[in-house]
């Protein structure tokens, strides 16, 4: 299942010196709703991560662009003086605009410095930037970037709320920090709640309480004792209130919390076969000849 993702981004927190108040930017978390009417996590990078980035980009295209000298220094020299600052020109332009461009479209909206620190170009909605979109980030970085020497940009990234500089801004985009991947064990149908299961009638948690108890049967363990028994308790009581027959009051609170969500979690993905079964047979009606020819 998929669980909210919220972004927040609080632009604001007061700190107090000689009685003058000095707002300081913060960038959190804050919630989106896509075309699709799904919600994501998104975490606006910070300028510092995104200085790091660059730093990477720029010394990358720097050492392509020496390498590149190296090998066609012979061609150039023997060119006149006008045809050598067509060809300066011309290699400036590629090496700081068109070889940019190309990489994050290729890679839709990364490059060498944003896969180090985990970063990627999404459009303000969250979904993939296009062609469109890296172009108009490519150009305008063209100035922002490299004639300013990245100047006009950190100035931007500074005072935005999300982070973003003028390409950012112009091509309705933004660089998000990309959540870490992190393996969990998977939860297994306590063996004295099967019974239970087999004819109990679970109701569908709200969001928020179904990731609260996924996210207890996680980390319960990095739990003091004390606190890991009073929340899997409320938890239990919460969660019973879906819940029909009730477990005994003497039921285990973390197995009871373990079985609901994997009878919640094979329910949705008996309905994911479903609907894939389904698809599958349309799409062999579509393709198949009319009248059996």
């Amino acid at each position: 299942s998929t669980y909210p993702q919220h972004i927040n981004v609080h632009c604001t927190s007061v700190s107090y010196m000689s009685e003058i108040v000095v707002p300081i930017r913060r960038i959190e978390e804050e919630s989106i709703i896509t075309g699709e009417a799904v919600e994501l996590e998104i975490h606006p990078a910070s300028p510092v991560l995104r200085i790091g980035a660059a730093f990477v980009d720029m010394a990358t295209i720097i050492l392509v662009g020496l390498l590149y000298f190296q090998f066609t220094k012979t061609l150039a020299f023997s060119l006149s003086h006008s045809m050598l600052r067509v060809y300066a020109l011309l290699s400036l332009l590629f090496f700081t605009g068109v070889l940019p461009l190309s990489v994050e479209i290729a890679t839709g909206g990364r490059s060498l410095g944003k896969w180090a620190f985990g970063l990627r170009v999404v459009r303000d909605d969250g979904g993939m930037v296009t062609g469109r979109h890296s172009m108009t980030r490519a150009i305008i970085g063209l100035v922002e970037c490299w004639t300013s020497f990245g100047v006009i940009a950190l100035l931007t990234m500074m005072v935005s709320a999300r982070s973003k500089r003028l390409g950012d801004i112009a091509a309705g985009t933004m660089v998000i920090r990309l959540p870490e991947p992190v393996e969990y064990d998977p939860l297994v149908m306590p063996p004295d709640y099967a019974l239970w299961a087999s004819h109990a009638q679970v109701l569908p948690l709200p969001q928020q309480l179904h990731y609260e108890c996924l996210h207890f049967m996680r980390h319960n363990r990095m739990m003091r004792p004390e606190v890991r028994h009073s929340t899997g308790i409320d938890l239990a009581e919460r969660v019973s209130a879906y819940v029909s027959p009730r477990p005994g009051s003497q039921a285990d609170h973390e197995r009871f919390l373990a079985a609901v969500l994997v009878i919640l979690r094979d329910r949705e993905y008996a309905r994911y076969l479903r609907r894939d079964e389904a698809s599958r047979a349309r799409r062999a009606r579509l393709d198949s000849s009319s009248f059996g020819m």
